[in-house]
């Protein structure tokens, strides 16, 4: 949400880089240097805000801060107004003559200002006595002189929105930017290039020729200054999604962020007040014509032309030329990105203007735009929002082109805009008496759009969608209801709605079903919601499913065996769960999609068989099954279930040892997860990453978490997983303790008993953890083993094996422990697991070797060169000695001593020294 800091944004700055560059010119004015700044930006991009921070910055240096704003006025604007103003405000306190009014010398030039020669009429830059004009403006100089020798820090003047500036201000700021005063003074001009006159553009340009002005121009805030703007975490969808929206204007930015949190918010009100406030003023000088073109474009949307705008107002094509083309002077509206075109300078100018025009006028106006553009040929994408914004004008043959429109709206990833021309479409055909049949706007239109705004984290936007489908067929039967209930639950559970998909099906689950096979299908498409959710689905609903089996497709039986072996798997019967995951995969591998019914559920039936399978450490099928639930999920369009998919493949990548595809995995499966608003796939991806780079010795990309996750009632045990990827991790980079914390908090009276078919491999890790830390290991050993003889499953078992070692490695008896590790890696093969087994049992064997002494053959494994530096060490040589000694560099050393170290089972020089004692 946004906070108060958006309320704020009128006298608050991100832009630290300018900031630190207009306080270094003004600390110049200390020393008596003359500056005048050019401040340049578009409407919106924070040049109040950075001079407001400026003048708060100058006054702390100790400078006099003068400060006038230029406004805009339909007449002849009054001379020196921003100068005046400037002169005429509060003088800051210690400045000489604060306690009776202004300083002489500002009294001096506000009066000299107030009596021109000549009247202000005729005080133009080109007048007829340019000789007096010449000394008037030097006897300005002058005086402008004397207030900053009044001011002993310096004196900053600041004048705001000088592209109002009247043309005497103009001639002025170039007599101070030709002939600078000498005495400090430190001018600063903000102003909007695009609207700047002729005479101000000329008279900057020629200061920065004679090194008299420096230029500082305001461009689109980065991602990280929009974080800050808006008090929000740097990378999140939200935050990317305002950020280009806005395009990095500040002001845009702040609306869009309040708009956010609803049009009641307070936040909300403030900012759309300003915002209002500003537009108001700034469009206070257009005449009854110009309004009247700037409604008509901004009824026209995002690009608009002449034609189109005279189609729309009903006036002549000169009239309109004219009436645009003071908007464009105004910067109002630019040039388009398509030739011919013209666009408002942003969209809240577009959306004052649009919301500022009579509703029943606009009504009729986009019915004039929607004719006009159909005549011409445009694309259902420029013709759907006059229909939507046309309201009860539209009619049922509109539904053609809004059917249209969405369908072109999806791969341009205009998801929201999809999503409200196919509502809209779905109430003209519930509207319509004599109309098309309901096919017009079916699932081949809505399905595709819930799908996308699902992966899009969209949920309110998926739920009207929901309601306009289900609104269509509230009056159809069950049987009739089906096709569209089913596969927007499935979307929603994906999207982590399940309480609302459950409902969608609840009603249809009590109905009478004429067909055994659609009623059983419902029946297992119910319980795969929780699944598609991050659940486990209850036990007892499961095994229920047994019940409405009798005349079930054989998609719809593999689906509910798959369901029943993942249920069975974590509730610890290992052989029920292995006789129901091999029927199922027997089942969904014999069959083809596309021959078959409830194809919405087939990605999401592998997908669970995929869960089982890797649990008990099947993780070729596991792999095989993923990566086909994945294709089938492409092909579809099934977004929302491609995250769980891509973290199973990512996992198994990580266990079998696959680490560079377990990362590019995990990263696909984060960004589409985060994109989703899936925040528990975020967790699993990156703790698959973070554990894959540990294990590649690299722990600097994701640090391994130091508390264990909050567990949640009734999910799947991904809590359980996440913890144990993040402890492999931590133990990886040699943080005993991380680990021990990980799984079992400080604060826990006692541990939380794990699934059966995780136990051993939770207990392994805390073996692992407490033989680092100095612990006792054997409990957790004990625990490993007896679980693993209940379970009877080969990984179980290896980690039981791993366990036992780092017990008896504990314990000082390595050549044990490098039995049982041996006898691990056997049952482990290459995975994961495996080869950590393979690589303690080489680090027990040799230190079994150094334990027996140099006759036990533990030297004989090391090189000729690697017997010279363990030598040399062992007599207590540094490392730079050996290095003088050998003839070879002080790093080669080290590579030397670590190879040292891992034959021969020691970890320090000292334990070196020792060994090396002992073979002497």
């Amino acid at each position: 949400m946004v906070t108060a800091l958006a309320s704020r944004h009128a006298r608050t700055t991100v832009r630290h880089t300018e900031r630190d560059a207009l306080r270094q010119i003004v600390r110049s004015a200390a020393i008596g240097r003359d500056t005048v700044v050019e401040l340049t930006g578009d409407p919106g991009s924070g040049k109040t805000a950075l001079l407001t921070a400026l003048a708060a910055d100058a006054r702390r240096e100790g400078l006099v801060t003068l400060r006038g704003l230029c406004v805009a006025n339909a007449g002849r604007p009054a001379s020196f107004a921003p100068f005046v103003e400037a002169l005429g405000g509060p003088v800051p306190t210690g400045t000489p003559g604060a306690d009776d009014g202004p300083s002489p010398a500002i009294a001096r030039l506000l009066h000299r200002l107030a009596r021109p020669p000549r009247g202000p009429d005729a005080l133009l830059p080109a007048g007829d006595e340019p000789a007096r004009d010449c000394r008037y403006y030097a006897e300005l100089r002058g005086l402008l002189a004397d207030c900053a020798a009044a001011a002993p820090h310096g004196l900053l003047l600041v004048l705001d929105d000088f592209h109002w500036a009247d043309p005497c201000s103009v001639r002025l700021l170039e007599t101070l930017i030709r002939r600078p005063v000498g005495g400090g003074l430190v001018t600063v001009v903000a102003h909007r290039p695009r609207q700047a006159s002729v005479g101000l553009r000329l008279a900057v340009r020629h200061g920065v020729e004679l090194g008299t002005v420096e230029e500082v121009g305001l461009g689109p805030l980065t991602p990280a200054q929009s974080a800050e703007l808006l008090g929000a975490a740097p990378d999140t969808p939200r935050l990317r999604r305002l950020h280009a929206r806005s395009g990095g204007n500040p002001l845009r930015l702040v609306a869009l962020a309040a708009a956010d949190g609803g049009p009641d918010d307070p936040v909300h009100l403030d900012v759309r007040r300003d915002l209002e406030t500003r537009l108001l003023a700034e469009c206070a000088p257009l005449t009854p014509e110009e309004r009247l073109a700037a409604h008509a474009a901004a009824v026209l949307g995002e690009a608009f032309d002449v034609e189109s705008v005279a189609a729309v107002t009903g006036a002549s094509h000169g009239e309109v030329c004219r009436a645009l083309g003071t908007l464009e002077t105004r910067d109002l509206v630019r040039t388009g990105l398509r030739p011919g075109t013209l666009a408002f300078r942003d969209t809240l100018l577009r959306d004052f203007l649009y919301a500022e025009a009579d509703a029943c006028w606009r009504v009729e106006a986009h019915r004039r735009a929607l004719a006009h553009l159909t005549r011409r040929g445009a694309p259902p994408v420029d013709l759907a929002p006059h229909i939507v914004r046309s309201g009860a004008l539209a009619t049922p043959d509109d539904r053609t082109a809004l059917v249209a429109a969405a369908k072109d709206a999806l791969p341009a990833g205009r998801a929201g805009s999809a999503a409200q021309w196919t509502i809209f479409a779905l109430r003209l055909q519930r509207a319509a008496p004599d109309g098309p049949g309901p096919d017009l706007v079916g699932r081949d239109v809505w399905l595709p759009v819930v799908r996308a705004l699902a992966a899009e984290g969209d949920t309110a936007r998926l739920r009207s969608v929901a309601r306009e489908v289900l609104a269509a067929l509230a009056d159809r039967p069950a049987a009739e209801r089906m096709p569209a209930a089913v596969p927007l639950a499935l979307v929603q559970a994906a999207a982590g709605l399940v309480e609302e998909a459950q409902a969608l099906l609840t009603p249809l689950l009590s109905a009478r079903h004429a067909n055994p096979e659609q009623e059983a299908a419902l029946h297992v498409q119910s319980q795969l919601l929780w699944v598609l959710a991050g659940q486990l689905p209850p036990r007892a609903d499961v095994e229920a499913l047994t019940r409405h089996m009798a005349g079930a497709s054989p998609l719809t039986a593999g689906g509910a065996l798959a369901l029943q072996g993942l249920s069975t798997v974590f509730a610890g019967d290992l052989n029920a769960a292995e006789s129901a995951l091999d029927a199922s995969a027997q089942l969904l591998d014999g069959l083809e999609p596309a021959a078959h019914d409830c194809l919405d559920a087939f990605a999401g039936y592998l997908l669970v068989l995929a869960c089982g399978e890797s649990a008990m450490g099947w993780y070729g099928p596991a792999q095989a099954h993923v990566e086909r639930g994945l294709a089938a999920a492409r092909l579809r369009g099934d977004l929302p279930l491609q995250p769980a998919l891509l973290n199973v493949l990512a996992y198994v990548a990580y266990q079998t040892g696959r680490m560079a595809e377990a990362l590019e995995t995990a990263q696909e499966a984060r960004a589409v997860a985060l994109a989703a608003g899936r925040d528990h796939l975020v967790t699993l991806a990156d703790a698959v990453t973070t554990a894959a780079w540990a294990w590649l010795g690299d722990t600097d990309p994701l640090r391994p978490r130091r508390t264990a996750p909050d567990p949640a009632h009734g999910d799947l045990p991904r809590t359980s997983v996440i913890a144990l990827l993040h402890a492999e991790a931590a133990l990886a980079a040699g943080d005993g303790a991380g680990a021990l914390a990980l799984l079992f908090p400080a604060d826990a009276r006692r541990m939380p008993e794990p699934p059966a078919i995780l136990a051993p491999r939770v207990y392994e890790l805390l073996a692992a953890a407490c033989a680092a830390t100095g612990a006792e290991a054997g409990e957790w050993a004990h625990r490993a083993e007896s679980v693993a003889a209940t379970v009877n499953v080969a990984e179980q078992r290896g980690h039981a094996l791993l366990a036992r070692g780092h017990d008896l490695r504990a314990r000082s008896l390595p050549e044990r422990a490098a039995r049982c590790y041996e006898e691990a890696y056997g049952l482990l093969g290459e995975t994961a697991a495996g080869m950590r087994a393979r690589d303690l049992a080489r680090a027990a064997t040799a230190a079994a070797r150094a334990h027996e002494g140099p006759d036990g053959g533990a030297l004989a494994e090391l090189t000729l060169r690697e017997r010279q530096v363990a030598e040399l060490a062992g007599e207590g040589l540094k490392t730079r000695d050996i290095a003088a000694r050998l003839l070879v560099s002080p790093r080669t050393v080290d590579v030397h001593l670590t190879r040292i170290y891992s034959k021969l089972g020691v970890h320090t020089r000292a334990a070196l020294v020792r060994l090396m004692a002992r073979a002497a």
